[in-house]
């Protein structure tokens, strides 16, 4: 069986696509679990609209944040094999769960990470911020050691994970903004092996209008030092898998230049000076 976490948050505008994306991956053992996470808009009336479509429990609770309604929908798993989250205003791609399970049960693994599409209206592109970890195409039995590049890819949404593996980690996300950058780092280091598929599976929104997504908002403090608080610990994570013999210095490297090419440049416009706060996190290696 696979369940998928669905975290819930007004929106009513991409819901039913989301939605809608499960029901056409036509996987025959699908549990969807759906925390509604407060919403003030209709999504709770789509919800109960898709329970007949889906194999669908919805979990209710206060606005507690994403991190929080993903814990929740953990939580709420009474037996499954696999674990997958899914941004309620994004969808996966065809076929996505059926190639990614296909690949973890051959392997073994401990999870499956795949390749993302940023959907942009009508526009489609593959996510520029880790093709250096696809480029190299899909392998299984990979690991943290050998593959410095998976730095790049740390979020959440875009991972099928084996679920006595995640129970094992005792993975919980944080009640912070970027919640997942530091777990994801950690599930990478504490694989045995895991899997990479070069094929798209997962459909990442960049919304066009009204209001942002939590992670396109980038001009907020409290984004940015949430989003260093995530990169401080996996700084340390790094640091303490070196000593050890986990990592090597191309991990830190890596770590880098991702910091430059990428989250530095999310806030450079934004915030200025905020470069100044990243030069402070490289400098503590």
């Amino acid at each position: 069986m696979v369940t998928v976490v669905v975290p819930v948050f007004n929106v009513e505008r991409y819901l039913a696509l989301c939605l809608l994306s499960l029901a056409g991956q036509q996987y025959p053992n699908l549990r969807v679990i759906a925390v509604d996470d407060g919403s003030t808009d209709s999504s709770a009336d789509i919800l109960k609209e898709f329970q007949d479509r889906l194999n669908l429990r919805i979990v209710n609770q206060k606005n507690q944040g994403l991190g929080a309604a993903r814990n929740s929908g953990v939580e709420a798993i009474e037996q499954t094999d696999y674990l997958m989250f899914l941004d309620s205003d994004d969808a996966l791609a065809p076929g996505a769960l059926h190639s990614m399970v296909s690949m973890i049960t051959k392997s073994k693994s401990d999870f499956v990470v795949g390749d993302v599409t940023r959907m942009k209206g009508l526009t489609r592109l593959r996510r520029v911020d880790t093709r250096k970890f696809f480029k190299g195409g899909s392998r299984t039995k990979a690991t943290f050691l050998a593959e410095p590049q998976s730095l790049l890819d740390v979020t959440a949404w875009n991972k099928l994970f084996s679920f006595e593996f995640y129970k094992k980690s005792a993975i919980k996300f944080p009640s912070i903004f970027f919640e997942d950058m530091s777990e994801m780092t950690r599930a990478y280091m504490e694989a045995k092996t895991f899997d990479v598929l070069s094929k798209t599976v997962y459909l990442w929104r960049v919304r066009t209008e009204g209001e942002l997504s939590i992670t396109q908002q980038t001009n907020a403090t409290k984004k940015l030092e949430d989003r260093l608080t995530s990169l401080r610990e996996i700084a340390k994570l790094i640091k303490d898998a070196i000593a050890d013999g986990r990592a090597t210095e191309q991990h830190w490297k890596t770590f880098c230049q991702r910091i430059d090419e990428h989250d530095r440049k999310l806030y450079a416009k934004a915030i200025p000076g905020s470069g100044k706060l990243f030069d402070e996190l490289l400098a503590t290696r």
